[in-house]
């Protein structure tokens, strides 16, 4: 099935960081060319952290923090570098999580380089990492699951980065199987 969002979604910024830029960030009908509606994906995209491709990352714009797992550190040799620091954050659950601690790293979008404060966290995940409003303020982006986008501008103009759809349609499915098996095994105990 497929349809079209019925209007555009438009939003006017201002930068401080590039006093000399103003532009409007617009998702229109060419964001969204390869996707089927209605969906109900994750924005998931592939981002260099570290000079290291890290695919798997959700872009939450209702998370307060960028927060990265350390099976991510251990692969990049950096498990070493991670500062001890203990925080308390809430998980998808809404179950208050304990961070590992946290470390700062270069996160390359589009020629942009923004140094990060990454929270470590071992929660069960499909995701690598989950970049919050620390990373998505800061590039002054605006994301969108919707379109499957994330937009930013720079002074060489505005970028996007696409969203793998694929990738969160493949996480939606195995979440939802995994849901059902839960309630199967839940009726299973009940009987």
């Amino acid at each position: 099935m497929s349809s079209s969002p019925p209007h555009k979604l438009k939003r006017s910024i201002t930068h401080e960081r590039y006093d000399d830029i103003e532009d409007s960030i617009i998702f229109d009908k060419s964001d969204f060319d390869d996707l089927s509606f209605p969906h109900y994906d994750d924005l998931v995209i592939t981002l260099c952290i570290a000079d290291t491709d890290v695919k798997r990352i959700m872009v939450d714009d209702s998370s307060s923090a960028c927060i990265i797992h350390p099976r991510v550190l251990v692969q990049m040799r950096l498990e070493d570098k991670i500062i001890p620091c203990c925080i308390m954050l809430t998980g998808f659950n809404n179950a208050v999580e304990q961070t590992l601690g946290k470390i700062v790293l270069p996160v390359l979008a589009r020629g942009v380089t923004l140094e990060t404060t990454f929270h470590v966290m071992n929660q069960e995940t499909a995701y690598n990492a989950i970049i919050g409003h620390p990373w998505i303020h800061t590039m002054r982006a605006i994301p969108s699951s919707l379109y499957q986008v994330i937009k930013f501008p720079t002074l060489w103009g505005m970028f996007s980065i696409r969203g793998e759809h694929h990738t969160a349609q493949e996480f939606y499915r195995i979440a939802q199987d995994c849901t059902h098996t839960q309630q199967l095994k839940g009726a299973n105990v009940e009987a």
